[in-house]
């Protein structure tokens, strides 16, 4: 299980949302002061994700939680968007390429078979890894742990 510590920005139901920061592998990296790619990665990287998800425990706007999803699932959404648009782009070129040859028209018509191929399979692609990949799943409330931590170390 792929686990993340997240923020809680809207409470709707049995509905959250959470926001996040990405993060790359450069974030872990012990050499990513001294790197051109690390410090790359810090100055370009620094958007937040809004993510939709349900939860049956009882959180408030400004909790830290822990969502986890599992990594089969994750591998699986992967592979799709990113195999898929790929695979569709070949197999467009291809069939544009046998159409040229048989109704003898130019080269030409391929590329416009392959951007159209492509963009297929990534709208494909986004429908099927929506079915493909799993809900994150809400492992555990943080923010009351560490109000009382908090509070321990303050000796309240």
């Amino acid at each position: 299980m792929i686990e993340r510590d997240v923020q809680v920005v809207a409470v709707k139901g049995r509905h959250i949302k959470v926001e996040f920061q990405r993060q790359s592998s450069c974030d872990s990296c012990s050499n990513n002061e001294s790197c051109g790619s690390g410090q790359l990665s810090k100055s370009f990287n620094r958007r937040l994700d809004v993510l939709d998800m349900q939860c049956d425990q009882a959180v408030a706007v400004g909790d830290f939680v822990r969502v986890g999803i599992s990594e089969q699932s994750l591998l699986r959404g992967t592979l799709v968007l990113y195999l898929l648009p790929l695979l569709c782009l070949i197999v467009a070129a291809v069939i544009a390429s046998q159409l040229t040859q048989l109704l003898a028209l130019a080269e030409l018509w391929i590329l416009p078979a392959m951007v159209a191929g492509g963009y297929g399979g990534f709208k494909w692609a986004g429908h099927l890894a929506a079915q493909v990949v799993e809900e994150p799943q809400l492992i555990k409330v943080l923010s009351r742990e560490k109000d009382r931590m908090e509070l321990a170390v303050l000796g309240g």
